[in-house]
């Protein structure tokens, strides 16, 4: 289970001399690529945060054409992972995105839940911490022990496989709160490339990196 924090978009877009906008428009098409090629490379499991619980202090003009990409990203991504057996899940939030993508959105999880071969997930409005908060008050109004099997079954990512690589593009070295439950064990991988540039060669490079590290997990050390 690789996931990514997709980062640059707009440096991306500042360094060529482009409005943000074009950043998001560019990243959002690579993004589709990278899915593409993590399935090519037997990748069970992707996760991709495209749009954070502190996005929303954005533009209105940036969030809207955010929303407007997510809407046809979506539709788009209806076909594909039915045709091609992928199971999607929305991570975050589900009371603050805009209707029509909440329910596009939910119909999506609704019509791929019998597949379990390969896993795709989109984090929208998504904060970890926010999840872990959301968790906890599952727990209390299903009167349930807190433990951590239980948790776990109350988290967006209940029924994904163990994320195992976490890959930031853009350079920057910090999580900013994402999957602040899952990544205990998860390895980190920080590549200065912005995602729109982040191209399945790059993507090679990061697996390639992972493979050689030594997993312990409190023991004794595995190789990845």
């Amino acid at each position: 289970h690789i996931a990514f924090i997709v980062d640059g978009n707009r440096r991306w877009a500042k360094s060529k001399g482009l409005p943000a906008l074009e950043g998001h428009r560019k990243g959002f098409g690579q993004l589709e690529k990278i899915l593409d090629a993590c399935r090519e490379r037997g990748v069970k499991a992707v996760t991709a945060w495209v749009f954070s619980t502190e996005n929303w202090n954005r533009s209105k003009e940036e969030v809207s054409y955010l929303f407007d990409m997510f809407r046809v990203d979506v539709a788009r991504y209806k076909e594909k992972f039915i045709k091609e057996k992928v199971r999607f899940f929305h991570l975050g939030r589900r009371d603050h995105l805009p209707v029509d993508i909440l329910e596009s959105l939910a119909d999506l999880e609704e019509s791929t839940k019998e597949f379990t071969e390969y896993y795709a997930a989109l984090a929208m409005d998504y904060g970890g911490h926010d999840e872990i908060i959301r968790a906890v008050k599952k727990l209390k109004e299903q009167n349930l022990e807190i433990t951590e099997e239980n948790l776990e079954k109350c988290l967006d990512t209940a029924g994904l496989p163990p994320v195992e690589l976490i890959i930031r593009t853009s350079g920057e070295q910090r999580l900013s709160g994402f999957m602040s439950w899952q990544n205990y064990y998860a390895e980190f991988y920080f590549p200065k490339t912005c995602f729109p540039d982040f191209t399945p060669e790059e993507l090679d490079l990061a697996i390639e990196d992972f493979s050689r590290r030594e997993r312990r997990f409190g023991g004794d050390p595995k190789t990845s």
